[in-house]
């Protein structure tokens, strides 16, 4: 090779530059084709085996009535987002989306005319912004008002048995099960901000003295929410401290699974229910004593130290 480059010019020698030549060409050739050409866009394909996107396509997308299109709700837990979160937001509704985002009721955004071929895509990218919870809208998707923590009229951390509660079933998949589209709603003043008395199983903030100590409490509904003709509102059923409210329910709902009639909801079923089966149901979660009575139950959800309500003149923040 040495001999071909330093001057011995025969036919072969220049047969063999030629060839060496020629040969360079085409792979410069090729390399500068894998250089400039942009391959067609492929989606990412998320694997549809994986439990999180199944249990998430099957709750917060559902079908839009156009063809080739779907509604996906993002799921906002007490409907908290962080700045990074609504950029993220925008940037996607602009992506994938009409450039719109829609406000429900029980605090979740929804994005409308999202093509199917683009949900696995959008779910992903939710996921990676902290955004990919399933069970939009369903049981354990808990609302709230503010609670203590802003409002003045409040009496009760209202949010914080939100979170408790919602947390709580998101651990118990069986109670989700059970009743996915019953709603929970928490107010922590008898102002209903959150619109506990419309409510599946409804919850509102009150407050106990146990030996000239502050308990905090709540009012248990049930049997309320929309109808075909307008609407019920909740029948009180028992008075129970913030901290056994995770036991409440999960008793409330074995007595759904043990009772329902065939094809029952669970609406429907604490609609039907009497209140003196609540009672006997969650009785003894009512009754609290100085000697039964934990630290824990003078403080409050979210909350450090002890419970002492102070309610003041004020709009409400809701």
């Amino acid at each position: 090779m040495e001999e071909v480059f330093l001057g011995k010019q025969t036919p072969q020698a220049r047969a063999a530059i030629d060839q060496l030549a020629g040969d360079a060409g085409k792979h410069l050739g090729t390399a500068f084709e894998l250089l400039t050409h942009v391959p067609p866009q492929v989606r990412p394909m998320f694997p549809v085996m994986n439990g999180d996107y199944s249990r998430w396509l099957q709750t917060n997308v559902r079908p839009q009535k156009q063809a080739g299109y779907v509604i996906v709700g993002t799921t906002v837990p007490l409907g908290d987002l962080t700045c990074e979160q609504m950029r993220v937001i925008a940037d996607l509704a602009g992506a994938y989306s009409d450039s719109t985002v829609r406000v429900s009721a029980d605090q979740n955004l929804f994005f409308r005319w999202v093509r199917k071929s683009d949900v696995a895509e959008l779910f992903r990218r939710l996921s990676a912004a902290g955004l990919g919870l399933a069970g939009a809208e369903g049981i354990a998707d808990v609302t709230s008002c503010p609670g203590a923590e802003s409002c003045k009229l409040a009496v009760t951390q209202s949010r914080g048995l939100g979170r408790l509660l919602g947390d709580f079933l998101r651990e118990r998949q069986d109670l989700v099960n059970l009743a996915p589209d019953l709603k929970i709603k928490i107010s922590g003043c008898p102002n209903g901000c959150g619109r506990h008395h419309v409510a599946g199983l409804g919850f509102q903030g009150s407050v106990r003295k146990l030996n000239g100590r502050a308990v905090p409490q709540y009012f248990l509904l049930v049997g309320g929410g929309p109808t075909d003709t307008g609407v019920d509102f909740g029948r009180l059923a028992a008075k129970i401290p913030a901290r056994r409210l995770s036991e409440t329910v999960e008793r409330l709902l074995r007595l759904y699974r043990s009772e329902r009639r065939p094809a029952e909801n669970a609406t429907d079923f604490f609609r039907r229910v009497t209140v003196q089966r609540v009672k006997e149901v969650v009785g003894d979660l009512e009754r609290l004593t100085v000697a039964d009575a934990l630290p824990e139950d003078f403080i409050d959800l979210a909350e450090s130290t002890e419970f002492n309500p102070e309610i003041q003149e004020g709009e409400c923040s809701a």
